[in-house]
Formats: structure tokens, C-alpha cells, sequence
């Protein structure tokens, strides 16, 4: 199992998409920097705060941590890796959790990687925060790196699943399109600009638990519950991948 893991550790950190999504990141963190800065210095007239821009990874993050565990763990079949494995003698059950385990390391590495660049930004370039405190602001990237790897694993079982097939890419992606739209809707309903929620009975329940326990929603606006519910969350999602995975993974005949 350790060595498999240490395989397909080092498989991810030189592959080549595993790189690029670093320079995704970067370059993606690094114009809307420039953006803000530019709307501040022209327009507002006032130093550049660090809340602008500290957690700008959130936006893209479900995309781009589905899109490149997707991505890698696909290569693994269409390159016959896991076939080889399972041929050399892996049981099956440990090269879906290594794949999984990597699958993990990557939302944490994009997070943390992102992290850095923010951190860096806001040191050098902004009058610091407003709105957040340093306990605040620990928070937010640990509940970002817990539900990235959470979307990490997800998406890495989905693709074990599916064998390889690239149905999982359309589903991966698409749901992570939806969830966003769906989740800023519920935000809307929930946490009225104006008034109060009026949402009662079933549909309250329902917006309420997206809003609690599903971790694509924990990106969308700054941490508002005990972290209890974000630990909740993103672990009942690694657990309900990797079952249901590995209940599928061992059932399906690899090509």
C-alpha cells in the first residue's frame, strides 16, 4: 500500500498537469491582484485591503481541483497504469485508496499553494485586513484545504468508478457548475441582502443542510458555523466516496 502511495505521490507531483494547475493558480490570483489594485488606485482612491483579494482561490477552486484530479487520475487508465498495477499483484482495494489518498494531496497542495501566493500579496501590497481576524483568516484556508481535498477524493473516486471513461468528466465538472449556481442561490434565500430568510418547512431544511454539510457550498461565502460542521461535512464526503467507490471499483472489469 506505501509503496503505491509513494508511486502515485510521485506520479502526481511530476506530472505535467500538476504544474500547470500551479500556474492556473498563480496566474489567476495574480491578475485579479492586478485587477484590484488598478480599481483602487484609480477609482476608490484608498490602499487596497487584504479581504479583496486574501481569498480569491475560492472562486475557482471546486473547477480547478475537479478538472486536474480528473485529469491525472484519467491518465492513470488511458496510460494502463492501474491495469499494470492489478496485473503485478495490488489488490484493487489499495490502488483505489492510493488513488484516492492522491486525489486528496492535490486539493491540499492547490490550497496551500494558493495560500502562500495570498499571503504573500497581502504582506507586501494591502493595509491588511478589515473584516477578518488572524484566527479568522486560519480558518478560512484550513475549511478551504479540508474541502478541497473532500472535492479531491470525490472526484478521483469518480473517475476510478467509471473506469477511465470520460463520462466522469462531463458529470465531475457539470456538477461542480451546478452546486456553484445552486449554492449561490441558496445563499440568496438564506442570507437575504434585504429582510429576513423567509424560507420555512422542508425547503428551509434543505437549503439549511446544503448550507451546513455539503463542502462545495463552504467555498462560497466566509465560514459561518463551529468547525464541527465543516469537519463533518468534508469527512462524510471522503467516507461516502471511498465506499461507494470501492464497492463499484471492485465490481468493475478494468480494460
Amino acid at each position: 500500500m506505501f509503496r503505491n502511495l509513494y508511486a502515485d505521490t510521485r506520479s502526481i507531483l511530476l506530472s505535467r498537469a500538476f504544474r500547470l494547475a500551479l500556474r492556473a493558480i498563480a496566474i489567476y490570483q495574480v491578475l485579479y491582484f492586478i485587477l484590484m489594485k488598478c480599481l483602487y488606485v484609480f477609482v476608490v482612491g484608498t490602499a487596497l485591503d487584504a479581504d479583496d483579494i486574501s481569498f480569491v482561490f475560492t472562486g475557482i477552486a471546486a473547477f480547478l481541483v475537479t478538472a486536474a484530479t480528473l485529469f491525472i487520475t484519467d491518465r492513470e487508465f488511458s496510460n494502463g497504469c492501474i491495469r499494470n498495477k492489478l496485473i503485478s499483484g495490488v489488490k484493487r482495494t489499495d490502488a483505489f485508496l492510493s488513488a484516492v489518498c492522491g486525489g486528496m494531496l492535490q486539493g491540499a497542495l492547490y490550497t496551500i499553494f494558493a495560500c502562500l501566493i495570498s499571503g504573500i500579496f497581502t504582506k507586501l501590497f494591502t493595509a491588511g485586513y478589515i473584516a477578518y481576524s488572524v484566527p479568522e483568516v486560519a480558518d478560512y484556508w484550513l475549511i478551504t484545504i479540508m474541502t478541497c481535498m473532500a472535492i479531491g477524493a470525490f472526484s478521483t473516486a469518480l473517475v476510478m468508478m467509471f473506469g477511465g471513461n470520460k463520462i466522469c468528466y462531463v458529470i465531475g465538472l457539470l456538477l461542480a457548475f451546478v452546486m456553484k449556481v445552486w449554492d449561490t442561490f441558496i445563499l440568496d434565500k438564506l442570507y437575504p441582502e434585504k429582510g429576513s430568510c423567509t424560507l420555512t418547512g422542508a425547503k428551509l431544511a434543505v437549503y439549511s443542510f446544503v448550507d451546513k454539510y455539503i463542502p462545495y457550498s463552504y467555498l462560497m461565502t466566509r465560514p459561518h458555523y463551529g468547525m464541527s460542521c465543516y469537519v463533518i461535512g468534508c469527512f462524510s464526503m471522503v467516507i461516502i466516496s471511498v465506499v461507494i467507490g470501492l464497492i463499484v471499483f471492485n465490481r468493475r472489469e478494468i480494460k
